[in-house]
């Protein structure tokens, strides 16, 4: 299981000290507080300005690539898998959608089956669909996450080391009805999935 520790000062002494290079590089001079190119993320620096454009106060966007994606998948029986994974922020596990970010060069789509396959394991495409997307924090997030339909044709579902590796120890096909029940029990706290979720039943009872 991966963990996390604080990068102050003596941490990042420590990491220097074994040849580590960190990901993430500043340029104010541009209004970057911060970005990654690996993980495609940057941290923009605002100031917020009223209509006569005075100043309020300073905050930040995080933008990411429009390509990431969350997807609900459904096996051939229309149950819908949800993993138990482990986060590093807040230090727990959730029942989530597969999801994540997206590599260079890929869509939305591309991005989705490639999270399914590394975490759910190998399976058979019967149908996409695209659902939009999410805006997961208009407080800070500039940019959405893209939302997609998988229904696909899988066998056996075992935690396998790709799984291990992305702090997965649980993957399990439910009912529609089984899924909503948790919601209502508060079993499924992560807002990406909640929020694809909800899209997902609008779609299917409309």
């Amino acid at each position: 299981m991966k963990s996390k520790v604080l990068l102050d000062s003596r941490q990042r002494r420590k990491l220097k000290n074994k040849q580590i290079k960190l990901d993430w590089k500043s340029d104010l001079s541009k209004g970057s507080v911060f970005e990654n190119e690996k993980l495609g993320v940057t941290l923009r620096y605002y100031a917020v300005l009223d209509d006569d454009r005075n100043y309020l106060y300073d905050t930040f966007g995080i933008e990411e690539r429009e390509e990431n994606c969350v997807s609900v998948v459904l096996n051939q029986n229309d149950e819908i898998c949800l993993l138990t994974e482990y986060r590093l922020m807040p230090e727990k596990y959730f029942q989530s959608c597969p999801r994540g970010f997206s590599e260079i060069n890929e869509d939305r789509l591309q991005c989705s089956l490639r999270e399914i396959a590394e975490e759910v394991g190998d399976f058979e495409v019967i149908e996409t669909i695209d659902l939009e997307q999410l805006y997961q924090n208009t407080t800070f997030f500039i940019t959405p996450i893209g939302v997609k339909l998988v229904k696909i044709k899988v066998d056996n579902v075992e935690i396998g080391k790709n799984q291990e590796s992305e702090d997965i120890c649980g993957i399990r096909f439910y009912e529609p009805d089984a899924v909503k029940q948790m919601i209502k029990e508060g079993k499924i706290e992560c807002l990406i999935t909640l929020g694809a979720l909800m899209k997902y039943f609008a779609f299917v009872e409309s």
